[in-house]
């Protein structure tokens, strides 16, 4: 499980905690790492995406692709 998938858990049992407990400044803390944790996926994702792009695009210039 990577960080942003912990993270994410972590601001989903704090809204959870939040409901039970009343404390609204765990709940915005809650969904302040939800959103941090989603933003860290798709940054990743676009990560992977342009090194496989590049990877592609070096193996057409050499010939191997």
């Amino acid at each position: 499980m990577n960080n942003a998938k912990i993270d994410k858990a972590a601001g989903q049992a704090k809204e959870v905690l939040c409901q039970v407990t009343g404390n609204k400044k765990l709940e915005n803390e809650g969904k302040l790492e939800q959103a941090g944790a989603s933003i860290r996926e798709v940054a990743g994702k676009a990560i992977d995406s342009v090194g496989n792009a590049a990877e592609r695009l070096k193996e057409k210039l050499s010939g191997k692709g």
